[in-house]
């Protein structure tokens, strides 16, 4: 079977291409953030109304033995307050390098939504990979 083609628009929010970035695809309501740990105080990143939305999230950092990357799926209802946890507050994960938020722009994603999304990953409920 052949996939489909596709078209994905990259905005660069603040004109640096290893910065903030947000993802859009023709036909899809969904959006996604993809921007380094080093930009979570910018305002072009904790300022962004996408985070106020219920969504998933990956966190993706080196792995201590140095072969790939440590993975950890979260998701929140909004996901902001979850992040900021993680980048500096009681459950700070201290691996993470870059973060890749997946948000839709109406209501089509609910609490049960992304908690189903979250827990079904593919080594578990762990958060990690």
């Amino acid at each position: 079977m052949m996939p489909t083609p596709l078209s994905l628009r990259i905005f660069v929010a603040d004109g640096d291409p290893d910065g903030l970035r947000t993802v859009d695809r023709t036909n899809w309501n969904g959006k996604a953030l993809v921007f380094p740990r080093a930009a979570w105080a910018q305002p072009s990143v904790a300022n962004r109304a996408e985070l106020q939305h219920t969504g998933v999230y990956l966190l993706l950092g080196p792995r201590e033995d140095g072969e790939g990357d440590r993975l950890y799926i979260g998701e929140g209802d909004p996901i902001k307050p979850r992040l900021a946890t993680h980048h500096s507050g009681t459950v700070q994960k201290d691996f993470w390098t870059r973060a890749i938020c997946f948000v839709s722009m109406g209501q089509a994603l609910n609490k049960a939504h992304v908690q189903f999304l979250a827990a079904n990953q593919c080594c578990g409920n762990t958060g990690f990979i």
